[in-house]
């Protein structure tokens, strides 16, 4: 293993582990957690286990982190990983473990008391589960998880995001055409991008063509959403602006009208807490992470999940009456500061000394 640097504030010690550290929602927000604990005077360790690190992030982190890499390859065997972890986590005896993927709840036999699993997604495995203390990132989390451990030890803590890092659309007469914003993986089984061209295909039928959809992001699905966009005679109002990093999503959220959110599934949606503080409107499917983050549907337009002509519905109302859209976005915009990142930095480490008491 590598270490970045041992210059670490006193304090209690809290061990972060992670499988990787691509770019991703978890793991960008992640950063900020470990930044602002810190700043609080803790001392944090990073171990990422596997050799898939994207060093722009990584480069994110205070220099007083100290960092692990037990840079894992595919096909290493699983129980010398798990020796070399619990080693590690032997000889630096840390205050709490803080882990960010169900299966270290097997892996680690040392300090297990200390252990404190974040589940970051409803249908999360929980085969390693039982017993262990968890934070759900939502109560929608939080209930997937007690239907399925019912003597669960679970609390929710929300995710944050950087509010005042992110500038606000101006309001203005409702936009023709009304350009729609997606940011996620193109992964439709999960993130549904395919709902949403077949909603503009839908609104096209209609006679409803002003409306556009921009989809910020990479995946396996991105040739068959160019496919069915062309199917679906709406090749001309899709883009696929591709892999953004999050200083570009935070300063160009506000050149949209509107997000569009149509998740088959999602823990939480830090996209849409962040089109919140830009300022967007909101269309999202009923239930789960993003509807409760609008305030269970209060703040936002929302439809049945999968259903591609009730999410056009939603968006065609959205259109309809755009000083309504303007009221629930300005109200969002104050409802959103609940998710800053201070207040979940300031969530854990309560959570921190609960436990170690």
């Amino acid at each position: 293993m590598n270490g970045k640097t041992d210059n670490m504030p006193r304090g209690m010690h809290v061990l972060h582990c992670i499988y990787s550290m691509e770019v991703g929602g978890a793991e960008t927000m992640l950063v900020d957690i470990i930044n602002g604990q810190v700043a609080r005077g803790l001392r944090v360790t990073l171990l990422v286990v596997n050799s898939g690190i994207n060093e722009d992030l990584m480069a994110k982190l205070d220099s007083r982190v100290h960092v692990e890499r037990m840079n894992r390859r595919q096909g290493d065997k699983p129980l010398l990983m798990m020796a070399r972890l619990n080693v590690f986590i032997a000889r630096l005896w840390p205050d709490i473990i803080h882990v960010h993927h169900h299966k270290f709840c097997r892996l680690i036999q040392v300090r297990r008391g200390r252990v404190l699993l974040t589940v970051h997604d409803v249908n999360t495995p929980m085969v390693y589960c039982a017993g262990s203390r968890m934070v759900a990132i939502t109560a929608a989390v939080e209930e997937d998880i007690r239907r399925r451990i019912a003597d669960a030890r679970v609390e929710t803590i929300y995710n944050g995001i950087r509010t005042a890092d992110i500038p606000a659309r101006r309001s203005a007469e409702a936009p023709s055409p009304l350009r729609l914003v997606q940011v996620a993986r193109l992964n439709s089984d999960k993130k549904g991008q395919d709902v949403l061209v077949r909603a503009l295909g839908e609104l096209r039928r209609r006679g409803i063509t002003d409306v556009e959809a921009s989809f910020i992001g990479t995946g396996p699905d991105l040739e068959m959403l160019r496919g069915l966009a062309e199917e679906e005679g709406v090749a001309g109002q899709v883009h696929f602006e591709g892999l953004r990093d999050r200083d570009y999503i935070y300063a160009h959220l506000c050149d949209y009208d509107a997000m569009c959110h149509p998740s088959r599934w999602e823990g939480f949606g830090l996209t849409i807490a962040e089109a919140m503080a830009a300022g967007l409107p909101l269309v999202v499917t009923e239930g789960d992470g993003p509807w409760e983050v609008a305030d269970r549907g209060r703040l936002c337009l929302s439809f049945a999940m999968g259903d591609h002509a009730a999410c056009a519905n939603a968006i065609a109302a959205l259109r309809a009456d755009w000083q309504g859209a303007e009221a629930r976005a300005a109200e969002a915009r104050e409802h959103v500061r609940r998710f800053d990142i201070a207040n979940t930095v300031d969530n854990y480490i309560d959570y921190y000394r609960r436990l170690s008491h």
